[in-house]
């Protein structure tokens, strides 16, 4: 009779999380389509090395701990927490966009300098001079959302760096202690 109980919380357990990574990963969709959309496509990339950098750090970590409890030495356990510090650190800085894809628009294409709009002629009539305007305004609205979509993207970078310097400072540190564990309860 005891089986029953358990086949239901087993089952109510498979149901709950796989409803619920099927919405995670709904969701993610979601925001990937939401992103592209919207034309910010170009941070994508720079945003997922960063996550994969964050994760590649937490692998790093913990293997250092289990290599020192398992088959090294527990004093040795923190160099994965050192090695994930000094590769996420190395990633931040490789991962910084230039200037051009700051000041990138949506369709790849980079806005006008001020120098450009120096070398302009003049305008003759009112209607060069409202197309000029026009012109400057759609650059300003371009420049505007580049901005915008690079302080989301600097928001997103500072989650996954902070994430990945936390865990393998911790892990740098504390890894010994974590191998000991682990070799004492092995």
């Amino acid at each position: 009779m005891e089986w029953v109980g358990v086949f239901f919380f087993f089952t109510l357990k498979v149901l709950v999380f796989g409803t619920g990574m099927f919405f995670a990963i709904k969701w993610h969709y979601d925001q990937d389509k939401k992103a592209k959309d919207e034309g910010r496509g170009s941070q994508l990339p720079a945003d997922m090395r960063l996550f994969g950098t964050m994760l590649i750090a937490i692998a790093l970590s913990m293997i250092g701990i289990v290599y020192g409890g398992c088959w090294g030495h527990a004093a040795d356990g923190g160099r994965g927490g050192a090695l994930a510090c000094a590769f996420t650190l190395f990633m931040l800085f490789m991962s910084k966009p230039t200037a051009q894809a700051i000041v990138s628009d949506r369709l790849g294409q980079t806005c006008h300098t001020k120098n450009d709009a120096l070398t302009e002629p003049a305008p003759a009539t009112l209607s060069e001079s409202l197309d000029q305007l026009a012109r400057l305004k759609m650059q300003t609205e371009q420049l505007r959302a580049a901005f915008v979509v690079r302080l989301e993207s600097a928001e997103r970078e500072k989650i996954y760096i902070s994430i990945a310097i936390l865990i393998s400072m911790l892990a740098w540190k504390f890894g010994d202690m974590a191998a000991n564990w682990l070799n004492i309860a092995h």
